[in-house]
């Protein structure tokens, strides 16, 4: 896939994530629309870092940002995530709502289920199987 595909594929995606987070549909985000879109997109987000990026975009002075200025900042983030923080990091989503730290493929039909994602059993087993590093038949990773 070239370069300005994957752009252009990440840039209609973060339009859609800004829009459904710019609850008043004034085209900016607000402190709390930020909040919600960055902890949406798997970012620890604290207070002051927020605060700190409207100050330094916001041009009008409404203490808000505008998609252009958000769609630099995540882009941006985005690019310094590295795959292997990005799997602990859903892994732990997933290990949350589970007795233990480990995912079963019941975890997994479960997930399924609750966001509809109409995977088979046989590609969920074969998930499991992927990490079962220890032939248990679940999924561990060490955080």
């Amino acid at each position: 896939m070239s370069t300005i595909i994957k752009n252009e594929n990440l840039k209609r995606r973060l339009k859609e994530s800004f829009c459904l987070m710019d609850t008043d549909t004034d085209g900016y985000l607000d402190y709390h629309e930020m909040k919600a879109a960055l902890k949406a997109l798997g970012f620890a987000v604290k207070k002051s870092y927020i605060l700190s990026i409207i100050r330094m975009y916001d041009k009008r002075g409404y203490n808000k940002i505008c998609f252009e200025d958000f769609n630099y900042i995540v882009s941006e983030k985005l690019n310094k995530r590295k795959p292997l923080d990005e799997i602990k990091y859903v892994f732990k989503l997933f290990t949350n709502e589970t007795a233990n730290d480990k995912i079963t493929v019941e975890d997994l039909q479960k997930f399924n289920k609750k966001l509809d994602c109409d995977l088979t059993n046989e590609e969920m087993e074969l998930m499991i199987k992927e990490f079962d590093l220890d032939q248990d038949g679940s999924s561990k990773i060490r955080i």
